[in-house]
């Protein structure tokens, strides 16, 4: 699962900035990045951010945001399977809103052209050498 969670965190950040808002499912107000052609049936880890979530309730109700869980996750996975560490910074807010629009619009497809590619994470300040290494298998 270590590379759904980072996927899940990157697609996460990559819409709208690392807020949790791809946890969002839909409801009257909300259409979910979850169903976004590049997210759904494709991203996996939902279940894992969940059941985190919930044993840190239990300890500090209220206190960490899914956003946190998340990028932690995420950093904890890659670590687990050998991958690089990094510090992350605490204190992000989940959001309360989803852009299924923006996730649409934004995150790459698996059709994709090289051009497109790299202008897609240009538009986030990565360079085309960060798309390689998110990308990487």
């Amino acid at each position: 699962m270590a590379a759904s969670l980072i996927r899940l965190h990157f697609h996460d950040c990559f819409v709208q900035g690392c807020d949790a808002s791809i946890l969002l499912d839909d409801s009257s107000s909300i259409e979910s990045e979850k169903t976004a052609i590049q997210n759904d049936k494709s991203i996996r880890g939902y279940e894992i951010i969940d059941k985190a979530k919930a044993e840190v309730e239990k300890i500090c109700p209220e206190i960490v945001s899914c956003a946190d869980i998340v990028a932690i996750a995420a950093r904890d996975a890659s670590f687990a399977v050998g991958g690089p560490s990094w510090s992350v910074k605490l204190g992000r807010r989940d959001s309360t809103t989803a852009n299924k629009n923006l996730a649409t619009s934004d995150l790459p497809l698996f059709t994709d052209n090289l051009e497109t590619l790299i202008s897609r994470f240009s538009k986030k300040q990565l360079s085309a050498r960060d798309m390689v290494a998110l990308s990487g298998k």
